[in-house]
């Protein structure tokens, strides 16, 4: 805790809107065959859900390492892995005719890959950042996100 300091990341702003970028995209183009109702969810979940995300976000940019940040690091690069995971599951919705269906299909034997990609991006990350307390925050998030998920798309 000691290695953390009130102030401002450019890193965290970055890593933070990097997978929130190609929602753009899907506000654009959304899906040809999109569900006319929607799935009840657990009011508590989305309430804990939410939350953890916004953590996250204030977490990531506000609080900062005192550690040197290091560019050539494996969780850096893992990260991104997963990053550039999470955006060919948006690709292959985009080049498959925007079908719905295709967002909550398995991706490299990954299911829910749009909830599970971007997590684990995020924590990766936030590791990178030695900010503990963002991946503390994207763990539960993760866990309340995936679970609603899980129940939207079974």
């Amino acid at each position: 805790m000691n290695n953390i300091k009130l102030g401002f990341s450019w890193i965290g702003l970055i890593v933070f809107l990097l997978p929130m970028l190609i929602n753009i995209l899907y506000v654009i183009l959304p899906p040809k065959n999109a569900p006319t109702t929607q799935q009840e969810t657990n009011k508590i979940l989305e309430i804990i859900e939410q939350s953890t995300r916004m953590l996250y976000m204030l977490a990531i940019v506000f609080l900062v390492s005192k550690e040197k940040i290091d560019f050539t690091s494996v969780w850096m690069f893992i990260g991104l892995i997963f990053l550039i995971l999470y955006y060919m599951v948006w690709f292959r919705y985009f080049l498959g005719e925007r079908d719905v269906d295709l967002l909550g299909k398995k991706f490299l034997f990954v299911p829910m890959p749009l909830a599970v990609f971007p997590v684990i991006y995020f924590i990766f990350e936030a590791i990178w950042l030695n900010n503990y307390i963002a991946v503390l925050f994207m763990v539960i998030f993760g866990i309340a996100h995936n679970i609603i998920s899980y129940n939207s798309f079974s």
